[in-house]
């Protein structure tokens, strides 16, 4: 059987569910799409769909992964864009930091803030032989920007993205013009990671009962609309490489 041209090659982390899933999806409903998503799922190659099993705690094994996708390099003669989304991420520990536990504040750095980097350092190596244009998309969060009492690691991890993200869209563009990077808060999503947030106490997290109200107010958006949003945005042409979105602030 021929397989058709790609035109969009996508490198999604965190497929399994939540929005990494919604993006993968999202991403496979463009026409000439070829998606690779890096989970923690059974590795799997179909048509337009390979699934690379990686542990991004385990960073030995960031880069080898690029190794193991398996594309026809023909099919990629018309490629115009070639694309990273950093999306998996850990919310864990919610806690005061005193409380806090040494191995899951380590992980949250890992899996938060060395991981996308490495892995972006990968893909630049990967993609640079391809036509078209590259880009990465980090995930980041509003709590980047605003301190939540109980989430230490994550909002450092957070905010140490968007620095690196304004950085990387410096140094690789001055590398390789076809090169941007951006990144992206998608607001507060109705996801597992909310229902764990809901679960916490007070004492672990003192904003808990504002995000109790966004469920019970409809006040959550749904991974799906998100994912859409950010495949739109990326494909018309109207992100900027070096800036972080408020997905909530853009229009559809």
């Amino acid at each position: 059987m021929k397989h058709h041209p790609i035109r969009y090659l996508f490198v999604i982390t965190g497929t399994t569910r939540g929005l990494g899933k919604a993006l993968a999806d999202e991403a496979l409903r463009q026409s000439g799409s070829f998606v690779v998503s890096f989970s923690r799922a059974a590795p799997s190659i179909q048509r337009d769909h390979q699934t690379i099993r990686i542990d991004l705690t385990h960073r030995h094994e960031i880069g080898p992964a690029f190794g193991h996708i398996e594309i026809d390099r023909d099919r990629l003669r018309g490629l115009t864009h070639c694309v990273l989304i950093n999306n998996a991420g850990v919310l864990e520990p919610i806690a005061p930091l005193v409380d806090g536990d040494d191995e899951l504040i380590a992980g949250n750095i890992q899996t938060n803030l060395v991981a996308p980097m490495i892995l972006s350092r990968h893909f630049f190596h990967f993609c640079k032989r391809f036509p078209g244009r590259k880009w990465i998309i980090n995930l980041t969060s509003g709590a980047s920007q605003s301190p939540y009492y109980g989430w230490s690691a994550y909002g450092a991890a957070k905010a140490g993205i968007d620095m690196a993200t304004r950085i990387m869209g410096a140094e690789f563009s001055k590398n390789d013009p076809d090169f941007a990077a951006c990144a992206i808060a998608p607001g507060t999503l109705d996801t597992r990671m909310q229902e764990k947030i809901r679960r916490s106490s007070r004492e672990q997290f003192e904003q808990v009962d504002k995000f109790i109200r966004l469920k019970e107010t409809g006040g959550l958006d749904s991974p799906g609309h998100a994912a859409a949003k950010i495949i739109r945005l990326l494909l018309q042409g109207r992100l900027e490489n070096g800036k972080r979105y408020d997905l909530r602030k853009l229009d559809d």
